[in-house]
C-alpha cells in the first residue's frame, strides 16, 4: 500500500495504553488483554502517580478471582454496552475535537499546508499510521503527558514508525517541566528523550511555521524561537523567542479543517492564561499574560463552525471564561445568536441574575466549578479571592438555573485539615452538585506558593510534600476515602473518568443528566476492587448502564477507522482519503 504523503502528522495525546486492560491490542509484554496496570493497594509504592490512577478504576479479575488489569471509565462503558473493551474510543473523553491540533491544522491550511490531526493515539495506533502516512514532520503536544517516562515512551513509539523523519515536540507539560529543573538539568532531559525539537513555549505558532515551511535537511540552520534543538547527543537553545500571533487573527477556521476528522464536540478558547494568580495554580506563569479575544472574533469562528456543520457543542477551555464580567455577558450574547450547546468554566461568585439569564438563553448547558476548598483560611492561602459565602450565593443561582454542575476541591493546601474533607460532601449535596472530585495538592514548583515553602513550613515537592497540617499521604488517603461518600451527588474520577469532559460526552451523546449520574454511580461501584468479568456483566446495573448506551448512536470517533485491523479499515480508510 502506497503511504499518503503530508507535511506533518499532529498528536494531542499519546495515550499509555498499558495502564489499562485491552481486548483489542497485544500487550508490548505478553498477549492481548495480558494483566496492565497491577500495582497492589497496600504497597510502598501505592502512592505512586500510576497507582493512583488504579485505585480510581475497576479492577477486572479472571474467573478464580486473580486480578487480571483495571478499566477506565471508558473502556468499563464498553464493556457494559458490548461485553469487551474494543469499542472504548466511542465513550472516551478524547474523542472530543482537541484545541491545540484543530488549531495547528487551521494555521498550516490557512498557509498552503496539509496537517493531518489526531486527538488521541496509541503505540499500536502509532504502528498503523506509520504503514500508511509519509510526513516530512511527526509532531507532538506534551500537554496531556502526566509525567517524564509517559512522553519517553510516545517519542521512542514515533521514532520507530517513522524513522528518519523528525519528532517536534511542544506543549505546556515542557513549560512546566523546565521550571521545576535547574538549567543544567533542563537540557539533558530534554536530549534523553531523544526528539529533534522542543518548542518550550505557549506560544510555538513562528517555530511551527518555520518548520513548516522548511525542509528538515535545513534544521540546522532554522531560526525556530523558543526552540531546543537536537545537535548530535545534545540539544541546544535557538536564541530568539517565540512572540505568538495576534490571537484575533487565529482563531480555528473550523471550515477550512477536513470535516472527517472533526467530531462533533470541539473544544475552544476566547482567551489565552488568566485574570487571576492563585497561589496553587501554574496556568498563568506558563501561559503568560492575559489576552482577550474580541466579541467579534468568537462570531467569526461561530460562523466558520456553522458552515462546516459538523459541530453541535462547544467546550470552552478560557481558565475564567467568565471573567471579566461585562466581557462574559457581550460573549453570551455572540452566542445567543447561534445555535450551539456549550460547557464551560465557571467561577461561581461572579454570578448574577443577568449573566445567568443571558448564559441560558445562549445555550449554556452546564459549569466546571473550580471551588478547590470551601475554608476562607484555606482560600486566603490560596489567594483565591472569594469566600464560602459568595460560593453558596452563586451556586444558588447556578443550581436554580438547571445547569449540570461539577465541582473540584483540592485536598492538603497549606492550612487544610481533614474535616474539611465532610464539609465539601455535605456541601455537594445540600447545593444538589450533580458530580464532584478531590484531588491531592500538587506542589509544582511553577506555582507562586513554591516561593512560600518556609511560611508554611513546606517541604517536598509534587505529590511528595508535607507541611504545617498535612502531608501527602494523608491527602491521598482523604481523597480516596471520598469516592462515593456523598449521598446525592457523584464522584467523577479525573484519573479514571476524565471528569467533566466525559459527562459532557455523554450528555451530547443523548443521555440525560440522571443517566450519567446512574451511569457513574454504577462505575463506582466497582472501583478500587478487583470482580471477575462475568460476575460484572450479570449485575443488574451493568445492565442497564448498557441498556442506555445501545439506546443511543454513540459515533466512532474521528481517526478510528485508521486503528482498527487493517483489512477491517480498508472501505472507512478510502472514505477519509477522498474526504475534501
Amino acid at each position: 500500500m502506497m503511504r499518503r504523503a503530508t507535511d506533518a502528522l499532529f498528536f494531542s495525546y499519546f495515550e499509555d495504553v498499558d495502564r489499562w486492560w485491552n481486548d483489542y491490542a497485544p500487550s508490548s509484554s505478553g498477549p492481548t488483554g495480558s494483566p496492565a496496570l497491577r500495582i497492589p493497594r497496600d504497597a510502598p509504592e501505592g502512592r505512586s502517580f500510576l497507582a493512583r490512577i488504579a485505585r480510581e478504576s475497576v479492577g477486572l479479575a479472571s474467573d478464580d478471582g486473580a486480578p487480571c488489569g483495571v478499566l477506565d471509565l471508558s473502556r468499563w462503558l464498553s464493556l457494559a454496552a458490548h461485553g469487551d473493551t474494543r469499542e472504548y474510543r466511542r465513550y472516551d473523553a478524547f474523542a472530543i475535537n482537541q484545541l491545540s491540533g484543530k488549531y495547528y491544522e487551521s494555521l498550516a491550511r490557512r498557509n498552503g499546508f496539509e496537517l493531518v490531526h489526531f486527538d488521541i493515539v496509541t503505540r499500536v495506533d502509532v504502528e498503523r499510521l506509520g504503514a500508511a502516512f509519509a510526513p516530512r514532520w511527526v509532531m507532538l503536544s506534551s500537554t496531556f503527558a502526566t509525567e517524564v517516562p509517559n512522553l519517553h515512551d510516545a517519542i521512542a513509539h514515533l521514532k520507530r514508525a517513522f524513522p528518519g523523519v523528525p519528532i517536534v515536540v511542544g506543549g505546556l507539560f515542557l513549560v512546566e517541566v523546565e521550571k521545576a529543573l535547574t538549567k543544567e538539568q533542563f537540557p539533558r532531559l530534554l536530549a534523553s528523550l531523544g526528539a529533534d525539537v522542543y518548542v518550550v513555549s505557549a506560544l510555538g505558532e513562528a517555530s511551527f511555521l518555520e518548520l513548516l515551511r522548511a525542509s528538515p535537511a535545513d534544521l540546522p540552520k532554522l531560526t525556530l524561537p523558543s526552540a531546543w534543538v537536537r545537535e548530535g547527543r545534545r540539544v541546544v537553545k535557538r536564541p530568539s523567542e517565540d512572540g505568538g500571533v495576534p490571537i484575533d487573527e487565529n482563531f480555528v477556521r473550523w471550515d477550512l479543517l477536513d470535516p472527517s476528522g472533526l467530531y462533533h464536540i470541539a473544544h475552544t478558547r476566547t482567551a489565552r492564561s488568566c485574570a487571576f494568580e492563585c497561589s496553587f495554580c501554574s496556568y498563568p506563569a506558563n501561559q503568560g499574560p492575559l489576552t482577550l479575544e474580541a466579541p467579534q472574533t468568537l462570531e467569526a469562528e461561530l460562523q466558520a463552525l456553522t458552515r462546516c456543520g459538523r459541530v453541535r457543542t462547544l467546550v470552552f477551555t478560557d481558565d475564567t471564561f467568565n471573567v471579566p464580567a461585562p466581557r462574559f455577558k457581550e460573549l453570551c450574547r455572540v452566542l445567543a445568536r447561534f445555535d450551539f450547546e456549550w460547557y464551560s468554566y465557571f467561577r461561581s461568585q461572579f454570578a448574577d441574575e443577568e449573566t445567568v439569564a443571558l448564559m441560558q438563553d445562549a445555550g449554556c448547558r452546564g459549569v466546571f466549578l473550580g471551588y478547590e476548598s470551601l475554608d476562607d483560611r484555606v482560600l486566603r492561602n490560596m489567594r483565591k479571592a472569594v469566600n464560602r459565602k459568595a460560593y453558596e450565593r452563586g451556586t444558588r443561582m447556578l443550581k436554580a438555573a438547571g445547569f449540570a454542575t461539577h465541582a473540584n476541591f483540592i485536598v492538603g493546601f497549606p492550612g487544610d485539615r481533614p474535616e474539611n474533607v465532610a464539609t465539601a460532601l455535605e456541601f455537594v449535596d445540600d447545593f444538589g452538585i450533580d458530580f464532584y472530585y478531590f484531588s491531592p495538592w500538587f506542589c509544582s514548583p511553577a506555582t507562586p506558593v513554591a516561593q512560600e515553602k518556609e511560611r508554611f513550613g513546606i517541604e517536598g515537592d509534587f505529590l511528595r510534600w508535607k507541611h504545617d497540617t498535612m502531608d501527602s499521604v494523608e491527602a491521598m488517603d482523604l481523597c480516596e476515602g471520598a469516592i462515593g461518600a456523598a449521598r446525592e451527588s457523584a464522584w467523577m474520577g479525573d484519573q479514571s473518568a476524565r471528569s467533566f469532559w466525559s459527562q459532557i460526552l455523554l450528555y451530547s451523546n443523548g443521555l440525560a443528566r440522571d443517566e450519567v449520574k446512574f451511569a457513574v454511580r454504577t462505575f463506582n461501584r466497582f472501583v478500587g476492587r478487583d470482580t471477575p468479568r462475568a460476575q460484572m456483566l450479570a449485575d443488574a446495573d451493568v445492565r442497564r448502564v448498557g441498556e442506555l448506551l445501545a439506546a443511543r448512536e454513540f459515533p466512532a470517533p474521528p481517526g478510528s477507522s485508521w486503528f482498527r485491523d487493517p483489512s477491517q479499515a480498508a472501505p472507512l480508510r478510502a472514505e477519509f482519503e477522498r474526504a475534501p
